[in-house]
């Protein structure tokens, strides 16, 4: 909120400023289009390039309102039924078939439904999303080697697969490395996320 208060006013100033000095309008359509990409450039740093969760978590808290954050918003914050009632929101307002299909999959998972979210990952039709939810519930389903063979080569989703096949092993030790690996290799958003995700499963 206090961006855009700061931007508005910068407008104002930039528009008092132009009529005292006679400036071209030009300079003024220069600035607010510099300004807008920062504001812009800020918001994309903290979805996908920070490391600093708690610039992501106050930017989740903030935006709790809109489907999608909120359904990160309830793994961290919420249990299990509250991110099955954040995905039927999603579910209503997004009709894209690999985000319904890749939600429904999670919800099913949510669930322990573990044939119907297999099903549903099945019909994703999106790579790397499609064998990265294949690979997860595989790996909950206690299907090792079904779960790393579906699993795409981001290295962040091979250790997260991981993670989870050592959880459905009972291997705390194994769980924390894969953990911790899985989460130093990505930013923003899908960080908190998965974190979120972990914390879930030590539950």
């Amino acid at each position: 909120m206090w961006k855009w208060i700061v931007f508005y006013s910068m407008a104002f100033i930039l528009g008092i400023l132009i009529a005292m000095f006679q400036w071209p309008f030009w300079i003024a359509i220069a600035v607010l289009i510099f300004a807008s990409f920062i504001m812009i450039g800020d918001v994309l740093f903290t979805l996908y390039g920070t490391t600093n969760i708690n610039r992501v978590e106050k930017f989740i808290i903030k935006k709790k309102k809109e489907p999608i954050y909120a359904f990160i918003y309830s793994q961290g914050f919420g249990k299990k039924e509250d991110q099955i009632i954040a995905i039927d929101a999603i579910l209503k307002k997004y009709k894209q078939q690999h985000i319904v299909h890749y939600y429904r999959c999670i919800q099913e998972y949510l669930k322990d439904n573990l044939e119907l979210a297999l099903d549903e990952a099945n019909k994703i039709g999106k790579e790397p999303l499609m064998g990265y939810s294949k690979a997860l519930v595989l790996a909950k389903m206690g299907k090792e080697n079904e779960a790393l063979s579906n699993t795409p080569s981001k290295p962040w989703m091979q250790e997260a697969i991981r993670a989870a096949i050592a959880i459905s092993k009972n291997d705390a030790d194994a769980f924390e490395k894969h953990a911790n690996n899985a989460i130093h290799s990505t930013r923003g958003i899908q960080r908190l996320s998965i974190i979120y995700s972990f914390n879930q499963m030590r539950k």
